[in-house]
């Protein structure tokens, strides 16, 4: 053929288009490169580029070529330069230009070519004549063009635009204009992302019917039919009931499918939509063979789309959710994770803002999170946490896409809440949920979905309030999204049933309880027998019946939760992760069956039994999460207790280690104390009640520090010298270098300021997690070698004896059931005092007191009452103990008091008779504090003193919010000052009320290992590690002191209110200014136990210096004998009350 004759090449370019013959493609291409050269003018060579750029593009849209697309925009451009503005054949080079560049943003994801194609579009369309024949292709292209950007950006804008410009194209285009199907088939897919978008029934079926008019223009040999086909498919089974269209939709997919010669490269897509076709008939019809089809089909689209093909990760993902689909039917873990490494290919395949790669990313955190249900691998969670985090904060403000991912993230921190327990993440997940269904409308698609997770997220929080406004609403939101439901969900009805169980067990209404086992039976019945939630609402079901016989006494349903129990267990996998909340409903049924015939044939010795191995299988679930074990250990307590069975002392130890572990996996302080506040405030007593009883007093010592101050005791793990293995050998060093580095890192947390995107903070809590994990990996590690089998394990008493080195230390116990002393010497084995003291004393003496200092008491009442307090303290707690103190204690030591739960809120060290000439304990003994032994033990540890001595005394007196001065700040810096030894003994820094700024407090306290504090102290009751001293512009709270490290500090006198008084909610955790002092690891610490007046802070000041230093000696040892005699000097002196008098208390060495 002559390469001048341009009408043979269009002829046969004609041709190719209405037959795929490759090799006549490949010719007509080849032709289209060697008549480049001849033509001569502008215009030939212009239509010839434009030619030749379609025929690359023809090439590219059947085999898949990379290169062709790129050379067709190439040659496009070419034209388009030739054709410059005003010649007739630029709007049609705009146009093809445009569509080339939106072609290559599909296949490649660049979104510049998406914003020129739309730029383009519009150029195209302005110059188009109002009447041109092309002008609907015009309009329609650039529609398809928005509609395009809208799914990326989410712009409502783009999607209406886009919807209007393809009907007026349509409009346009009578029945013969040959763009008409064109046209209708965009103005489809635009409707039909309208209904995913919306939601409305009518979008999609103005969707289908638009298809099917193309399908009617597009006859068999059409070489559109086959994706005209696929559409139409597609769009049936987006019906929101569409298994009566599931054998349609397969003929369809098929049928296009069988259109394409075997390696077409639209081929891997068709095969694609023939699997999903499967999978959507199996999700009606349960038919396997139709997911193996499936299967099978999404196999041999990957074989299609091996090596580089830049659509392989498409393939990827369809079969991982294929397998997927597979796992909840079958239950095979490899399935599962043979989709999570197939999703994880998929997304090492996309660049960085690929836009598919929020598709992905979505696919595997589903998997990721599914994996977690099964397994409990905690990782698997926070890794899906973290990309649905990221997936949300990708998107703008009114990203269509928004409501989705909102309650995706909800969803996913909620499973996070049941698991871990902090608060932060159930309120987060319930504002993300009710921002998700602000953001869609009554007819949404997923408005019924997102109701059931509100609901679910609304009643957990019930729970954890006990608000019963919050149940309420559960159950409202439950009704309301089963009522825009077709047909019944069994997941909804079991969120309704659910929430009707926990308004029965709140109201006790009969009605709320036969409404929730039939539903939870419905659900039942609507779940196939290897359907992966039907164990649990098995589980529920026997539940519910279990709380039947307890309201109605039938046995029958006794009998039936059981059947429904053991028919729930006999589906559990080895490592499923809901094994311990099955084995403690099965212990709470055997309790019920043990008790029922307790009461009527004697004792049933197998049930009680089986409850309590059920009990301890349930705890010993390791697959199971941290929170589900524990419940299952308090709940074996409770009963162990109740009964006395011998396996209380081992699930009282079970318990305090899974209540450690619990805390630990939280990086906050303040969540770590919120966890704390949800426990039972008093389990480590009752673990040491529990020893006493059976005769052990040192197993008692030893779960009393294993249990109590956990949230220092943890604090301190990453703070331990290991200096003495690093000598050993290379093993033990790297050992030792390990255990450092991720101990600081530890210690060290990552501050956020306020504001900072809540994924970014879950990330640095994910990181911590996993810091935690590889800090315990390598203790174990440790523990291996020689001499350190008990490295970080709880102390031994033998070594938490070496506390009463200098002076016996008396540990006081409140627990449940017993108010203890137990006496622990340094040389004589401990002493168990049984206190005749009741609970509801202890609790009415702390409540008067706080009354006194709260002055709501009249000053003379109020010295009346605080003596009838002491007085009682000493009948019942002090004096007996006293009495035993006496036989190797002289009077003049020094004794330790180390209270619990409610005596850490009452002054021990001022106990007496208060008459003339009765016994006072501050006679006979000088009095100390401890928050523990373990804290006493490290105070005493030596370190070289600095000389000369640092000591800064920092003051404060007008502090934000105050409008008054103390007006003894400044004269008591300069008392403090003049009673100290001079240099060289002392190097004195005072810090001023003009110079106390957060940022001077903290480096003083930083560089100086002698403090006196003189300004307001704050203990906030909510949150104590806001507790704060007040300085010039911010507070230096508890919390940035426990982040310091003082571990060189000698001593700290707190001139400052309320400096040692802890948390009524958590007494045993010592959360208060002295404590952490203490903890950060100052020596010895003198604080107050209430609000100190002015004129007694200026009179003990100086009393105490003078008896601290006097003799021009420093020594944190002497600071309790100098207090002491300091609070002496003062006991005659009637115009200081006693309350005054008693408020300084000493803690530390």
């Amino acid at each position: 053929m002559s390469p001048s004759s341009s009408n043979e090449l269009a002829r046969r370019l004609d041709r190719c288009q209405q037959i795929d013959d490759p090799h006549a493609l490949d010719e007509v291409i080849s032709l289209h490169y060697e008549a480049l050269n001849p033509y001569g003018s502008d215009d030939q060579q212009g239509e010839l580029l434009r030619s030749l750029s379609f025929a690359l593009k023809l090439r590219f849209q059947r085999r898949g070529v990379g290169p062709d697309l790129n050379e067709a925009i190439s040659f496009q451009r070419e034209a388009l330069a030739i054709f410059q503005v005003g010649h007739l054949r630029r709007p049609v080079s705009l146009f093809s230009l445009a569509n080339l560049l939106l072609a290559r943003f599909l296949h490649q994801g660049i979104i510049e070519d998406l914003d020129d194609s739309i730029k383009l579009h519009m150029q195209a369309l302005d110059l188009g004549a109002v009447d041109d024949h092309f002008r609907p292709a015009c309009m329609s292209g650039l529609a398809d063009a928005l509609s395009t950007r809208f799914g990326l950006r989410g712009n409502d804008k783009d999607l209406h635009n886009a919807i209007a410009l393809n009907r007026a194209a349509v409009d346009l285009s009578p029945v013969d204009h040959p763009d008409r199907s064109f046209i209708l088939h965009n103005l489809g897919r635009a409707l039909a992302t309208c209904f995913e978008h919306r939601g409305s029934d009518k979008d999609l079926e103005e969707a289908i019917t638009v298809y099917r008019e193309v399908l009617h223009l597009r006859p068999v040999d059409h070489p559109q039919r086959a994706m005209t086909l696929k559409s139409l498919a597609d769009a049936l089974s987006k019906r929101r009931d569409n298994g009566d269209d599931s054998d349609e939709t397969i003929e369809l997919a098929r049928e296009s499918l069988n259109l394409l010669q075997v390696g077409h490269p639209h081929r891997p897509v068709l095969l694609s939509d023939l699997a999903h076709a499967f999978s959507t008939r199996f999700e009606h019809q349960r038919n396997d063979k139709d997911l193996d089809e499936a299967i099978t089909l999404h196999r041999e689209a990957l074989v299609l789309r091996s090596g580089g093909h830049s659509d392989r990760f498409k393939s990827l993902n369809s079969l991982g959710n294929a397998l997927s689909t597979c796992f909840s039917h079958r239950g095979n873990d490899e399935l599962l994770d043979k989709a999570i490494a197939l999703y994880r290919e998929a997304l090492d395949l996309q660049p960085v803002g690929h836009r598919d790669q929020s598709a992905s990313s979505n696919y595997l955190a589903d998997a990721l999170l599914t994996r977690f249900a099964y397994q409990g691998n905690n990782q698997d969670l926070d890794d899906a946490i973290t990309i649905r985090m990221k997936k949300l904060y990708s998107l703008p403000e009114g990203h269509h896409h928004r409501s989705l991912s909102l309650n995706e993230l909800a969803n996913a921190l909620i499973t996070r809440f049941t698991h871990r327990g902090n608060v932060k993440d159930l309120d987060d997940a319930i504002a993300f949920h009710r921002e998700t269904l602000d953001l869609q409308p009554d007819n949404h698609l997923d408005r019924s979905t997102c109701l059931n997770s509100l609901a679910i997220a609304v009643a957990i929080q019930f729970e954890h309030q006990s608000n019963d406004e919050l149940l309420d609403e559960a159950i409202d939101l439950s009704r309301e999204a089963l009522n825009l439901q077709s047909v019944d969900h069994p997941g909804s009805l079991n969120t309704l049933a659910n929430g009707l169980k926990l308004r029965f067990e709140r109201s006790n209404n009969p009605q709320d309880l036969d409404e929730a086992v039939a539903l939870y039976k419905k659900a039942l019945d609507l779940r196939s027998d290897s359907h992966v939630h039907r164990l649990e609402l098995l589980a529920n079901l026997a539940n519910v019946l279990s709380l039947q016989f307890i309201h109605r006494g039938n046995i029958h349903h006794l009998d039936e939760a059981l059947e429904n129990a053991r028919s729930a267990f006999s589906l559990l996998r080895t490592h499923d992760r809901r094994r311990s909340s099955v084995h403690l409903s099965l212990g709470a049924m055997h309790m019920l069956v043990y008790e029922s015939r307790l009461h009527s044939t004697g004792k049933d010795v197998d049930s009680l039994n089986a409850a309590m191995g059920h009990f301890k299988a349930g705890v010993d679930s390791i697959p199971s999460s941290l929170l589900s074990r524990l419940r299952t250990s308090l709940c074996w307590i409770r009963n162990a207790e109740k009964y006395a069975y011998s396996t209380l002392p081992e699930a009282y130890a079970t318990s305090l280690q899974l209540v450690d572990a619990y805390i630990s996996a939280t990086a906050s302080m303040s969540s770590r104390h919120h966890m704390m506040k949800d426990l039972p405030p008093t389990l480590a007593l009752d673990a040491a009640s529990c020893a006493l009883r059976h005769g052990d007093v040192c197993r008692a010592v030893e779960v009393l520090e294993q249990g109590r101050t956990l949230i220092w005791t943890q604090m301190a793990r990453f703070r331990v010298p290991i200096e003495c293995l690093q000598e050993r050998d290379h093993h033990a060093s790297a050992l030792v270098k390990k255990f450092r580095e991720l101990s600081y890192l530890l210690d060290k947390r990552q501050k956020f300021q306020e504001g900072t995107l809540r994924f970014r903070v879950d990330v640095e809590a994910t990181r911590y997690t996993g810091l935690v994990d590889e800090w315990k990996k390598t203790v174990e590690e440790i523990r291996k070698l020689e001499g350190f089998s008990r490295f970080m394990l709880p102390p031994l008493f033998s070594d938490l004896r070496d506390a009463a080195r200098d002076g016996p230390v008396i540990v006081l116990i409140a627990s449940q059931t017993s108010r203890n002393a137990i006496i622990i010497p340094r040389h004589h084995p401990p002493i168990d005092v049984r206190l005749a003291t009741t609970a509801e004393k202890l609790e009415h003496w702390v409540n008067t007191l706080q009354r006194i200092v709260r002055r709501e008491a009249g000053p003379e009442e109020g010295q009346t009452k605080l003596i009838e307090i002491l007085r009682g303290l000493w009948n019942d707690v002090v004096c007996p103990v006293v009495e035993h103190l006496g036989r190797f204690t002289p009077p003049g030591s020094r004794i330790w008091w180390c209270p619990t739960s409610l005596f850490n809120f009452l002054p021990l060290h001022a106990a007496g008779e208060y008459r003339q000439g009765g016994k006072n304990l501050s006679k006979l003994y000088i009095s100390s504090y401890t928050p523990s032994l373990t804290a006493l033990i490290k105070a005493r540890k030596r370190h070289d003193r600095s000389q000369p001595m640092p000591f800064a005394a920092i003051g404060q007196d007008l502090p934000p919010g105050y409008l008054s001065r103390l007006q003894s700040v400044e004269p008591e810096l300069e008392l403090v000052m003049r009673l100290l030894p001079p240099a060289p003994t002392i190097s004195f820094t005072k810090v001023t009320s003009e110079e106390s700024t957060k940022s001077r407090a903290l480096d003083t306290l930083r560089d100086n290992h002698w403090l006196h504090f003189a300004c307001h102290g704050t203990q906030d009751r909510e949150e104590p590690f806001k507790s704060a001293f007040l300085m010039r512009d911010k507070p230096l709270t508890l919390l940035d002191i426990t982040q310091t490290d003082l571990s060189r500090h000698e001593f700290a006198f707190l001139s400052a209110c309320e400096t040692a008084v802890g948390d009524f909610n958590t007494p045993d955790e010592v959360i208060h200014l002295a404590a952490a002092l203490q903890f950060a690891g100052v020596k010895s610490v003198i604080g107050t136990f209430w609000k100190v007046n002015d004129s007694t802070v200026q009179r003990l000041v100086e009393a105490f210096y003078r008896n601290l230093c006097g003799d021009g000696k420093m020594n944190p040892k002497k600071a309790a004998r100098a207090l002491h005699m300091a609070v002496q000097s003062l006991a005659n002196d009637k115009d200081i009350a006693l309350d005054q008098r008693i408020v300084f208390m000493h803690v530390g060495i």
